[in-house]
C-alpha cells in the first residue's frame, strides 16, 4: 500500500483487488484495506469538506463531511487519501479541515497536487477520454459514470486540455 504513490500505481492495485466496478474506482474501500488509515464519515462544520489527521504515530484519520452528497464524499476522500500517499511527512503544515476542489488563488501547492492525483485516481486519463467519446460528452451521465461531480468532472477535462461545451 505504501507504493501507492502515482495515481497510475492505485489504479492498478484497484484493478487488481477488484475495486473498480466498471470505470468507477471503489475510494471508501481502497482506504479502509490501509492499516493506516481510519476512515470516518461525520457532521463536520460548515465549510468543512474533509480532514487528514496523525492520530499516533504513522497512523492517520480521514475524515469527510457526512453532510454532503455522495459524490463529493467521493472527490474528498481521494482528495485527503492523496494527502497521505504524497505528503505524510508535511500534514502537520495543513490546517485541520478544508474546503476542496473550490477556485481559489490561496490554494497552495500541496491542495493543487492533492486535487490533481484525486482526480487523476476517480477518472484515470485513458478511461476518462475514452468514455468522452463513448459518452459524446455527456458531462451528466459521465459524472453518474465515474462517481463524481459534474464540477470534479470538468476539472479534470479542464486538466486534460479538453476543451468544448460542457467537457
Amino acid at each position: 500500500m505504501d507504493a501507492l504513490d502515482t495515481t497510475e500505481r492505485v489504479v492498478q492495485y484497484c484493478v487488481r483487488h477488484g475495486l473498480i466496478d466498471g470505470v468507477e474506482l471503489d475510494i471508501e474501500r481502497l482506504i479502509e484495506r490501509n492499516q493506516y488509515l481510519t476512515l470516518k464519515k461525520k457532521p463536520l462544520p460548515d465549510g468543512i469538506d474533509a480532514y487528514i489527521k496523525e492520530t499516533k504515530p504513522n497512523h492517520f484519520e480521514i475524515g469527510v463531511n457526512a453532510k454532503h452528497s455522495r459524490t463529493r464524499q467521493r472527490f474528498s476522500m481521494a482528495h485527503e487519501f492523496a494527502h497521505y500517499q504524497l505528503h505524510r511527512e508535511n500534514l502537520n503544515g495543513l490546517a485541520e479541515g478544508e474546503r476542496i476542489l473550490h477556485r481559489s488563488d490561496e490554494r497552495n501547492h500541496l491542495e493543487y497536487q492533492a486535487n490533481d492525483f484525486a482526480a487523476s485516481m476517480l477518472m484515470p486519463e485513458e478511461l476518462f477520454r475514452s468514455e468522452v467519446i463513448r459518452m459524446n460528452g455527456d458531462v451528466t451521465e459521465l459524472a453518474k459514470r465515474f462517481g463524481v461531480s459534474p464540477l470534479a468532472l470538468r476539472y479534470r477535462a479542464k486538466s486534460l486540455g479538453m476543451k468544448g461545451h460542457g467537457v
